[in-house]
């Protein structure tokens, strides 16, 4: 009798819960490239023009709209180049989560290839 009423708690316990728990793993989500222009304005945009609205630049780095055009570019390959950058690029204290929404918005100003 005392299993069943444990099981009772259980559900009941779950079901006040509502919809923000979940017994199948952590919660994911896919990157979101609005963040990410949130995240390099704040921590990108001394060095690179990471946005139109931007008015100041540094000219000898690349910016994220050049970065995200070279050829074979990947959303992993800029992680990369952020996570062990090369100098004078800094290391920047990033999440993986918010490395991921920075990656997705430079990929996001990728020009659109017409055909």
């Amino acid at each position: 009798m005392r299993a069943v009423s444990m099981r009772v708690v259980l559900a009941l316990a779950l079901a006040l819960a509502g919809p923000s728990v979940s017994l199948a793993g952590p919660f994911t989500s896919a990157p979101d490239p609005e963040y990410g222009k949130v995240l390099a304005e704040r921590l990108c945009s001394n060095c690179h023009l990471v946005s139109a609205t931007q008015e100041q630049v540094n000219v000898d780095v690349p910016s994220f709209h050049e970065i995200g055009n070279l050829q074979s570019q990947t959303e992993g390959s800029i992680m990369a180049k952020i996570v062990m950058p090369k100098h004078p690029m800094p290391v920047i204290p990033i999440t993986k989560s918010e490395l991921e929404d920075l990656a997705a918005y430079i990929m996001s100003l990728k020009d659109q290839e017409t055909e």
